[in-house]
């Protein structure tokens, strides 16, 4: 089991493409400084799939977001990358 995480800064409308080579759980979390003091983990808003190859997420606002990919295998193929709003 891997987890693989990577940082973007967004802009509200912009959609993060994640494709992995496997079923996997996708997750899009906010790391804004205004919703990290409302979180006991750290992170504000939380977005996601489940058991799925591909994803197309919407950004709902600006700011530092991460993409976590929680696959099954060691190390899938993956690509992570965004269509600018």
């Amino acid at each position: 089991m891997s987890i693989i995480r990577t940082r973007l800064k967004l802009f509200g409308g912009d959609t993060v493409v994640v494709h992995c080579s496997e079923k996997c759980n996708i997750h899009l979390l906010c790391e804004n400084q205004q919703t990290t003091t409302h979180s006991a983990v750290g992170f504000g808003d939380i977005l996601g799939v489940s058991d799925r190859a591909s994803a197309y997420l919407g950004v709902p606002y600006s700011g530092l977001w991460s993409v976590v990919i929680d696959a099954k295998s060691e190390s899938p193929e993956h690509s992570v990358s965004y269509l600018p709003a």
